[in-house]
């Protein structure tokens, strides 16, 4: 079904920044960056990506998943008052480039939550637009969260061969975040604690899949220590949308503004400094090797410094770290790496299982086999994989736990 234009469209302004330099905190796209905190329904959580099926070769029926989380720490008490952000744009942008200039890009823009032709009467509903490169353009409506002790059933919507969803899950991120400020502040590894800080916890999530091949049309291949030129990352705009011409939608008009970014997990949380975190999120990953490669190395050379695994004399992180190599290989420019010749998982795109913040811990503070001790969240075997939104069990016990939602 088609909905009018003028239904994804709607004005906003951008409030004014203030800068400050903010503590570590949260998921990627929501770490103390000024801009983005304002704005938890685009700032963005967590990218995934992944084949279907797992380390499927490009062809027939090889197909690409791609997930981006918002609302990183939405309370399931309070489901059903989480909605995207409807004067906004979601990005998802693709690369086979080793300058990490786009070429192909995925759009989603909503309409407002409400009452419309969607949903003339009743319950109010959302719906979406998600726009390809190729001119493939499917419309379908978000899923919605509710205060019932069942979730409500994915709206999935199928566009052969393109499948879309938008709508509430489960937390798919598992991270001791207070036992990584802890010891950060402390210089010590043994302060975490290995309790999960998004255990209980939802989200909301865009995930699509459809051929690999409309993102990765090229081959590529890994070469040491962990380079491809194929990748992804995501962004997120916020603006208006032409009032003057509501049946023109433009995807960048003049007033639309950058406001996150996330490529690779943990890299604004472990690797750029408060203050410039805006500025970050507000670049393009193209530009990152001139921007910011000096600033990560210096990152990465003061936590090591600070753990006693690079002395005070070093001067580069690449004097006393022998990981800089790779990390400098996968977090610069900060795209989520794809390789067609490498299984999947982090690094090769990123599954919902996977435990990234040990991986890059061990990595940047030089600890074999680190762990911070939280319990890996399983996915679903399924489109949309990630897991069904956290609900309060009829017998009102806040332990989530005890009303597990069944994937679907």
């Amino acid at each position: 079904m088609k909905y009018p234009r003028k239904w994804f469209l709607k004005t906003a302004a951008v409030a004014a920044l203030t800068l400050f330099h903010a503590p570590l905190a949260l998921a990627d796209g929501n770490t103390g960056a000024p801009t983005a905190d304002m704005y938890p329904s685009i700032a963005i959580g967590d990218l995934y990506m992944f084949r279907d099926p797992a380390n499927c070769s490009a062809g027939p029926g090889c197909n690409l998943v791609v997930a981006l989380t918002t609302q990183a720490v939405a309370d399931p008490l309070f489901g059903s008052s989480y909605h995207f952000q409807e004067n906004a744009l979601y990005r998802l942008n693709f690369t086979t480039r080793a300058s990490a200039r786009p070429t192909e890009k995925i759009e989603f823009v909503f309409g407002p939550f409400g009452n419309g032709p969607a949903c003339p009467s009743g319950p109010r509903c959302q719906v979406f637009r998600a726009t390809f490169s190729n001119g493939s353009v499917v419309d379908g409506l978000a899923t919605q969260g509710t205060s019932g002790a069942t979730h409500l059933p994915p709206v999935i919507t199928v566009a052969d061969p393109v499948k879309a969803f938008a709508g509430p899950r489960e937390s798919p991120f598992f991270f001791d975040l207070v036992g990584f400020n802890r010891s950060i502040a402390s210089g010590n590894p043994s302060q975490y604690t290995g309790v999960d800080a998004y255990r209980g916890k939802n989200v909301l999530a865009i995930v699509v899949e459809f051929p690999l091949s409309w993102a990765f049309p090229t081959d590529c291949a890994l070469t040491p220590p962990f380079s491809t030129p194929c990748g992804a990352w995501a962004t997120s705009f916020l603006g208006n949308f032409r009032l003057d011409d509501l049946e023109e939608f433009e995807p960048k008009p003049e007033g639309l503004r950058q406001i996150d970014r996330v490529g690779n997990p943990m890299v604004s949380t472990m690797l750029i400094p408060g203050a410039l975190r805006d500025s970050f999120n507000f670049g393009q990953p193209k530009d990152d090797p001139k921007n910011f490669a000096g600033v990560i190395d210096s990152q990465i050379l003061t936590l090591d410094q600070r753990f006693g695994t690079c002395p005070a004399s070093a001067t580069t992180a690449g004097e006393c770290n022998p990981n800089t190599p790779l990390l400098e290989a996968l977090l610069v420019p900060n795209i989520l790496r794809f390789a067609s010749n490498a299984n999947d998982g982090y690094p090769n795109g990123r599954r919902p299982q996977d435990r990234v913040a040990d991986l890059l811990t061990s990595l940047i503070l030089q600890v074999p086999g680190f762990t911070d001790g939280t319990t890996t969240k399983a996915s679903c075997p399924a489109f949309p994989f990630l897991r069904p939104p956290l609900q309060l069990g009829a017998s009102g016990n806040p332990d989530f736990d005890h009303n597990p939602q069944q994937c679907d």
